[in-house]
């Protein structure tokens, strides 16, 4: 990281200890660290920590994560493709038209400022709203004051770290006792209308009882399209250098998340306690791969998809060979669960594996899982072979593909098959429960998988009850069934 050479006085640092000044002179991944190898989160749903929606039904909560997961793909869709040779945000977050649906508690500054942040896969940057908040969306949570934080101290603009961001310019920090004019501002710019702008600065973060210096964050004084009320910023996990797991160089993680209707908290663990069971029948490790494109984002080859025992997609036949569960093979595998190897397929990754036509990214912050269009139709081509009953519209969760329920049948009685995702050859087998949805005040089961004209997306409702553990080290994704809601820390 460069230093910073001006030679104007910071009124905002005059009273910043040494050694919180030259964690600004270092990359963010040096912050101080405790002992502690390991850190246990809550993840509460979004709906569920607003005491207005105790009283709202089950039909009505999962109507409001449908809408944000829409609202999300409109916003994440454009960063996927950047136009012309400029690099991609890394710092970018998708929550101000979404918001995230699993939220944590965390500290930040001196003396320690409580808020509530969405935690993101599909980005890096971590921020929360700030004082002075020149335009800012209704927030529960009290605004962080910058100027009330004895460890507060703002990027400079000619730094590395600033430099990490695409759209960042010099300017002054907002406070009306700085006159310094170079401190790292940013812009972000999502779907519709939807910013974010704010300084990038350095603070005290709190998770639990454990507390980290140095941390970078974004403090915004102006978000416009913003989240629900009970989110006060976004806590990005993301694979760049500003995500929290970087900046703590933490090697693995792990969540875990019930079934919406529980309304259970899920489970959410940083580090050396981040495992998955070894012994499961229907465990699958899956390598990521790595796309330049998009490099912040988890990211799956997706090269087999079939429903039931049966192929789906011919789309895949002329670059895939991935074999499909349940058939037979000239060199039966020992794991019924994990498919012979695929045929590679170029990409234009950077070490690792390489991207192909058909990626997956892995989202906790969208409820419904996305298919690729083209995969998407013939999925629907293929459910309505399968499934013995007439086609409905009109549904009440906003979902596109049902089917209407027989007169007094529940969804439980219905016939509907699994679908099974292979990443790189390994089967990732979804039941009945974990595809569709009973939308009771339509009277049908729907699918809980929209469409898209970019990358495909698996969705949160697709990972519920699963272990879903990141090896960052080993670059690899573990998958294991579970029930999350006897999950312990």
């Amino acid at each position: 990281m460069s230093v910073h050479h001006s030679t104007t006085t910071y009124s905002a640092m005059e009273a910043i200890p040494l050694l919180l000044f030259l964690a600004l002179l270092v990359l963010p991944a040096y912050c101080l660290q405790s002992p502690r190898q390991s850190y246990h989160l809550e993840l509460a749903r979004v709906d569920a920590v607003d005491t207005g929606s105790l009283n709202i039904s089950d039909h009505e909560l999962l109507r409001r994560a449908i809408q944000r997961s829409r609202d999300r793909l409109a916003s994440i869709t454009p960063r996927l493709y950047p136009t012309g040779n400029r690099k991609v945000v890394v710092g970018e977050a998708p929550v101000l038209s979404a918001g995230g649906e699993y939220l944590v508690k965390l500290g930040l500054g001196t003396p320690q400022h409580c808020f509530t942040a969405a935690i993101d896969t599909a980005s890096d940057l971590i921020w929360t709203q700030c004082q002075p908040c020149v335009k800012c969306y209704r927030q529960k949570d009290p605004v962080f004051n910058p100027m009330a934080s004895t460890t507060y101290a703002v990027v400079p603009c000619n730094s590395d770290t600033c430099d990490e961001l695409d759209t960042h310019r010099c300017g002054r920090s907002g406070s009306e006792n700085d006159d310094d004019d170079d401190v790292c501002q940013y812009t972000y710019t999502y779907g519709g209308n939807s910013t974010t702008r704010g300084t990038l600065a350095v603070d005290k973060l709190t998770i639990g009882d454990d507390t980290f210096h140095g941390v970078v964050f974004g403090c915004s004084s102006s978000s416009v399209g913003g989240p629900p009320a009970e989110v006060s910023g976004v806590v990005g996990l993301g694979r760049g250098p500003l995500s929290l797991v970087s900046q703590l160089s933490v090697r693995r993680f792990m969540y875990c998340l019930p079934p919406p209707a529980s309304r259970s908290a899920g489970r959410l663990v940083l580090g050396a306690d981040a495992t998955a069971m070894r012994n499961a029948s229907d465990r699958i490790v899956v390598p990521m791969s790595i796309n330049p494109r998009y490099p912040s984002y988890y990211y799956l080859n997706l090269n087999g998809l079939s429903i039931g025992d049966k192929a789906m997609s011919s789309s895949f036949r002329s670059s895939m060979n991935a074999t499909t569960p349940g058939t037979s093979d000239p060199n039966p595998n020992p794991n019924p669960n994990v498919a012979a190897s695929p045929v590679p397929v170029s990409g234009d990754g950077d070490g690792g594996t390489g991207p192909n036509a058909f990626g997956m990214i892995i989202d906790i912050a969208s409820t419904i899982t996305f298919l690729e269009e083209s995969l998407y139709e013939e999925l629907v081509d293929d459910l309505e072979e399968e499934i013995r009953l007439p086609r409905g519209s009109g549904s009440s969760l906003g979902l596109d593909l049902c089917f209407i329920l027989p007169n007094g049948v529940p969804m439980s009685r219905v016939y509907a098959p699994s679908m099974s995702l292979a990443f790189d050859g390994e089967w990732l087998r979804l039941e009945k429960e974990l595809l569709f949805v009973e939308d009771r005040e339509s009277g049908m089961m729907c699918l809980m998988i929209g469409k898209t004209d970019g990358v495909s997306i698996l969705g949160n409702y697709q990972q519920q009850n699963i272990q879903v553990m990141y090896n960052l080290r080993r670059q690899r994704i573990t998958f294991v069934k579970t029930n999350c809601e006897t999950l312990t820390h």
